[in-house]
């Protein structure tokens, strides 16, 4: 991420700072996931900060949130409500930040780039076209963060082969161009 963003005086909430897996769908490239739950105080606005990497970020949100995007140059774009059910995928080729404006609860995805090409070796009939996108909903990608959730909570086994099929699904529905079948 560039440098110069104004984050104030907290530091920034990373991803590393909430429960994750990590698992391999197809053949070699992993996908990782966060669950993402923070509450701040009415007074105070956190900063959630993401590295540049050869990724895409996807956030399915659980709940309703309010935050703003930040840009390289410190600005912020205004706030928007992000419904419950929404998603945003985005390039994090350059990194990226939000300020939050209350309590975030969603399901956090990092899909490298390099798994994406593998996907699209591995299944040349797949319509594999990245597209990135903010505050779609999307209730196919809700229901598959909901069905993660167990496995992010430290309860069940991470391992199980539902994890590696629920990522799967999860990488096809953010990744593939949707087809309208009349």
């Amino acid at each position: 991420m560039a440098t110069g963003k104004d984050l104030g005086t907290a530091a920034p909430l990373r991803l590393e700072h909430f429960p994750s897996l990590r698992n391999v769908p197809f053949r070699d490239q992993p996908i990782s996931a966060w669950r993402v739950m923070h509450q701040i105080s009415s007074s105070r606005q956190d900063v959630f900060e993401l590295d540049p990497q050869p990724a895409y970020f996807a956030m399915i949100y659980l709940q309703q949130v309010k935050h703003c995007d930040l840009l390289a140059d410190g600005s912020a774009r205004p706030a928007r409500i992000y419904e419950r059910g929404n998603v945003c995928f985005v390039d994090l080729a350059e990194g990226a930040a939000i300020r939050l404006m209350g309590a975030i609860d969603g399901i956090g995805l990092v899909i490298p780039f390099a798994l994406i090409d593998e996907m699209s070796e591995r299944f040349p009939a797949l319509p594999v076209r990245p597209r990135p996108r903010r505050n779609m909903p999307d209730p196919v990608l809700h229901k598959l963060g909901l069905a993660l959730m167990p496995f992010l909570s430290g309860d069940l086994d991470d391992g199980s082969p539902a994890v590696r099929h629920i990522l799967a699904a999860l990488a096809v529905q953010l990744v593939c161009e949707q087809r309208t079948f009349h």
